[in-house]
């Protein structure tokens, strides 16, 4: 039963790199989604204006929109590419089953996508203005934030494959399913202004992201066959 779990895990390794490197040659997606998030925060700059107590109000929620809103449109390309090369065909008559390969792609744009949008979130906090005590706590719960979006997104992707529409149909199935990450990400750092433990609110968060990564591959998955055999 080891053998066949390190096997399993094997496999998850392997097309994580597959995914990632595959990904890594788009790397203008990446700047794309850098520079989409850069200008919602711009822009919720100007319009609030510089007045400190406004930003502090709402900074942590403007990032946290921000990386919603700049992350879905990319969410659909993690299964198009791979739909139409005929990549999904030939893994549906392997004995690999999808639900680890589904998993594969989650993780791998996670790393892709979400962590260098991480790292680039020094920049977000000047113009935000956001207090350095802040800063681990945020970084920390836009990671774990980021793996239940990418999560949230498989499923949605899945539900659209091979849709005329689906870059339209995306956001309104999936931001209901990103509200419990929205809302105990952006509590995290409410509790620390309020001199409250931030400590709940991200085990809330580390919950639906664990949530998310039992049953988003087994979703996608049944998606996916079902859209295949249409």
């Amino acid at each position: 039963m080891s053998s066949n779990g390190s096997s399993w895990l094997f496999v998850l390794v392997t097309h994580i790199k597959r995914d990632f490197l595959i990904n890594l040659r788009s790397l203008t997606d990446l700047v794309a989604i850098i520079s989409f998030m850069l200008l919602i925060i711009i822009l919720f700059t100007f319009g609030i204006g510089p007045i400190k107590e406004s930003l502090d109000i709402i900074s942590s929620a403007i990032i946290w929109v921000g990386l919603i809103l700049a992350l879905i449109p990319s969410l659909e390309k993690t299964l198009n590419k791979d739909l139409e090369n005929g990549w999904f065909d030939q893994l549906l008559t392997s004995p690999i089953p999808l639900e680890i390969i589904l998993l594969s792609k989650s993780i791998s744009y996670w790393l892709m996508v979400i962590i260098p949008l991480i790292l680039s979130t020094p920049i977000f906090f000047i113009l935000l203005d956001i207090d350095l005590k802040q800063t681990p706590w945020l970084l920390t719960s836009m990671t774990i934030g980021g793996l239940a979006i990418s999560l949230v997104g498989l499923i949605g992707a899945s539900l659209v494959l091979g849709a005329k529409r689906g870059n339209i149909l995306l956001p309104i199935l999936i931001i209901p399913l990103m509200i419990p990450i929205l809302i105990f990400g952006v509590g995290i750092n409410e509790a620390i202004k309020m001199d409250e433990e931030p400590i709940n609110n991200l085990l809330l968060l580390i919950a639906f992201t664990l949530i998310y990564l039992v049953i988003s591959p087994f979703i996608s998955a049944l998606l996916i066959r079902i859209a295949i055999a249409r």
